[in-house]
């Protein structure tokens, strides 16, 4: 944990980790949404599948904080010198 939040006081690597963090949480979702659309332009939307979308956005969206807190706890652990 050390070395990568060593590695992330680098300010190049850790706005790359941020474009990728903001890259994994909005692709996911303009795909799923592109998804729907041609599922709803065919008339085969089901209630359970709009549920089954709602729980993986759910699900992503708290992955997604869990990385970008990683993310803040480094650099914590970079400005305290320890």
């Amino acid at each position: 944990m050390h070395a990568f939040a060593q590695a992330l006081s680098d300010p190049a690597l850790r706005g790359a980790y941020l474009a990728f963090s903001l890259l994994l949480l909005i692709l996911p979702l303009v795909l799923i949404w592109l998804w729907y659309r041609q599922r709803d332009k065919a008339g085969t939307v089901d209630r359970p599948m709009l549920i089954r979308v709602g729980l993986l956005t759910l699900l992503w969206m708290v992955v997604n904080a869990g990385a970008l807190g990683f993310l803040m706890w480094a650099e914590t652990v970079k400005s305290a010198g320890g």
